[in-house]
């Protein structure tokens, strides 16, 4: 054979490998979004930093690989779940008009509920959220039996949200619910609960609330009002909303306050959530609008990473 030279063969054979592999980046990016990855990754922090400030310190290197892997798994099972449990409203989202974001979201890589649009399969979305529930039980029960009750108590919270979904704009509280025993989880891994672990909890169930859902639902305000989906937007209005949104926002920030950490990272903390939480939240209240909920939530969306990082050094310096 000529150097060079490809038989018709050979060339098929190219092509399908080729095909398979842009077939298998489609799905992996698909279920990437399914999770909300970049959600889902941000959401680690919140159990981080309940293991931080339980421990003191940053906890042992086996605590810190297996916590890693479980909370990685666990919170992509908690959104890929949820888009799972929701698929047919989502799917008629979809149509109204969710399917485009206004201006950057955070909360989507490539495309939004990507089961409901058709670019997974129910079978595949299932096999996914039951592997990922494996891995964290299985990391967090290595952790402790304790951990492994919390995350499946975030994973039963998780139906009750969805049920709730056209009932009630109270299934806001089961969400804050829900996030703050991720935190519970993170605090078991590494010490027996105490006091100390309840400021930790408040503290993400309001980032849950006033960080993330209700400056979402503001954004999807449109398209859930037309699928019969109840929030606080679509029940109250958006201004309404707005205002929630803000007080609560600022109660998170505030709530800080009581984490145990050095006071240095403490005044680090709530000013980095002034910043990032009530400057955005006082320009939404004055002027709501979907793209300024979009921007809130995707700036209030990093806070809890951050305080994490600012618990993490503040801790550090307090032990040399």
């Amino acid at each position: 054979m000529r150097a060079g030279h490809v038989t018709p063969g050979a060339a098929g054979i190219h092509v399908g490998l080729r095909s398979r592999s842009t077939a298998a980046a489609a799905t992996g990016a698909a279920l990437f979004d399914l999770s909300r990855g970049r959600q889902a990754l941000l959401s680690i922090a919140g159990a981080g930093l309940a293991a931080v400030l339980a421990a003191g310190g940053m906890p042992s290197l086996r605590v810190t690989v297996i916590g890693l892997i479980a909370a990685w798994a666990g919170y992509f099972v908690a959104f890929s779940l949820n888009d799972v449990l929701d698929r047919r409203t989502d799917a008629q989202s979809l149509r109204a008009g969710k399917a485009t974001a206004e201006g950057f979201d955070i909360d989507t890589a490539f495309s939004r509920h990507p089961l409901a649009a058709g670019k997974l399969t129910l079978a595949v979305s299932v096999a996914w959220v039951v592997g990922l529930t494996l891995v964290a039980a299985v990391g967090c029960l290595l952790l402790s039996p304790l951990t492994l009750l919390f995350f499946l108590l975030g994973a039963g919270l998780d139906f009750v949200y969805s049920a709730l979904r056209t009932t009630t704009w109270l299934k806001t509280t089961v969400t804050g619910v829900m996030v703050g025993c991720g935190g519970l989880a993170g605090w078991v891994a590494v010490a027996p609960l105490g006091r100390g672990v309840l400021p930790v909890f408040v503290f993400l169930a309001l980032w849950e609330i006033g960080g993330r859902n209700l400056a979402n639902d503001l954004a999807d305000v449109a398209s859930d009002a037309s699928v019969g989906v109840r929030t606080v937007a679509t029940t109250f209005g958006m201004r309404t909303a707005a205002r929630v949104n803000l007080v609560v926002g600022a109660a998170m920030v505030a709530s800080v306050a009581w984490l145990q950490m050095p006071l240095v990272a403490v005044l680090a903390a709530l000013a980095c959530g002034m910043w990032l939480v009530v400057r955005p939240g006082v320009a939404l209240a004055r002027s709501p609008s979907t793209g300024l909920a979009a921007r809130y939530f995707n700036h209030a969306s990093v806070y809890p990473v951050a305080v994490l990082l600012i618990a993490a050094v503040g801790l550090t310096i307090g032990r040399l």
